[in-house]
């Protein structure tokens, strides 16, 4: 019995320090990013949570990754009244992470059609939950299906459990803490919407404009082909042509921290080691006239 238990704990630690990517040159978190055939793999494994962030749920049941639950976005964020949306309340969290089985212990990885775009906001949630063991899937479901891998219309049974989130407040960035932290050297903004909305050209507040001292990285440019994420010199590069440094506290936004998530993915991916993100985004602070403006 003692030989067996021993057999097994040496089992799980093999799984719980496999690497999860061979993309890894360069990125200081590597484990953060997965790979199509890394997947194909580890399908089967005892402590993966695969989830499908696709827009429509009618796509999920027609065809998804084998073993995947379906997560609309808006069940990982709060839509509010007055505008945008904000991180959902941590007991609201922990019920919908426990509604699709996962514990702190459960690797989760994301997967949508967008290049990142909804699996960045969960990789944000999870972040803020406190959770360590979640990846996003390189170039998500479409370069899954490019490479013809297999695919399912099987819902997969799920055991409800109980999570209890860790929350990691330092993650998000509020609008008063921004306010009180503009033009201080050690604190740098990134803007990932549009140049046209970052200029205020396409107004989609009642201010057009960025938040002072930001800079415009526009998300899209995080991707090769609009899919899979560039390599991580590439993206370094691009990060600090424009002054956003690792020994700066990074804060990344755009309309509703929506495009904003992948920037906060990104330089998570990269290593970036105080990246926030303000989760309300230019939904508020371009609708409240007491915050200062820039075009």
């Amino acid at each position: 019995m003692k030989r067996v238990m021993m057999a097994a704990v040496a089992a799980m630690t093999l799984l719980a320090t496999t690497p999860r990517t061979t993309l890894a040159v360069g990125y200081g978190n590597p484990q953060l990013l997965v790979e199509t055939h890394w997947l194909a793999q580890h399908l089967n494994d005892w402590d993966l949570r695969i989830i499908d962030m696709r827009n429509s749920p009618e796509e999920y049941a027609a065809g998804h990754i084998p073993g995947a639950v379906y997560l609309a976005v808006n069940q990982v964020r709060l839509a509010l009244k007055e505008s945008g949306f904000a991180l959902p309340p941590d007991y609201e969290i922990e019920e919908r992470l426990g509604q699709l089985g996962i514990t702190q212990e459960t690797m989760v990885v994301v997967y949508d059609d967008q290049g990142g775009l909804n699996a960045s906001r969960l990789f944000f949630t999870l972040e803020y939950a406190g959770h360590k063991k979640v990846a996003l899937l390189n170039g998500g479901i479409t370069k899954w299906i490019t490479e013809a891998r297999a695919l399912s219309k099987t819902l997969p049974q799920v055991s409800k459990t109980v999570y209890q989130v860790h929350a990691e407040t330092q993650r998000v960035a509020p609008a008063g803490w921004i306010a009180a932290h503009l033009g201080k050297p050690n604190l740098t903004l990134v803007d990932a919407r549009s140049a046209a909305e970052f200029r205020g050209e396409d107004l989609r507040a009642k201010r057009g404009g960025h938040i002072p001292g930001a800079v415009n990285i526009e998300w899209t440019q995080n991707l090769a082909g609009g899919k899979t994420f560039k390599p991580a010199d590439a993206l370094l590069a691009l990060y600090e042509r424009a002054g956003v440094t690792k020994d700066k506290t990074i804060v990344s936004y755009c309309q509703t921290m929506h495009r904003g998530a992948v920037t906060y993915f990104t330089l998570r991916l990269l290593g970036y080691p105080d990246v926030r993100g303000y989760d309300r985004s230019w939904s508020e602070w371009g609708n409240d006239p007491t915050l200062p403006a820039q075009q």
